[in-house]
């Protein structure tokens, strides 16, 4: 994905912001918003987002499971497990 195929300044998110969400939504593609011509914000479509999201507490919670060798496991709380296991569950279906 190129900067420039996928950057808008910012005057021009305020002036055409329904259409820059719309071409957002149907290509799945995040937004680059600009300031004087460096980056400043970034616009995700909230499917995205929520995948993003769930994979970054999948990774961790992998973190916390991580341990020494030699060393007993941690045992996570079993509500943090089930929340997991859904969200795992979730992603594999989005595929």
């Amino acid at each position: 994905m190129k900067f420039q195929d996928t950057s808008r300044s910012l005057g021009h998110l305020m002036t055409h912001a329904d259409q820059i969400i719309a071409e957002m939504n149907a290509n799945r593609h995040p937004v680059i918003i600009t300031h004087n011509g460096e980056p400043c914000a970034v616009l995700q479509d909230f499917e995205s987002y929520e995948r993003q999201h769930d994979a970054l507490i999948m990774l961790q919670l992998l973190a916390r499971w991580q341990c020494e060798p030699g060393q007993q496991k941690p045992v996570l709380p079993k509500r943090e497990m089930e929340k997991a296991e859904s969200r795992l569950r979730k992603m594999r279906k989005a595929g």
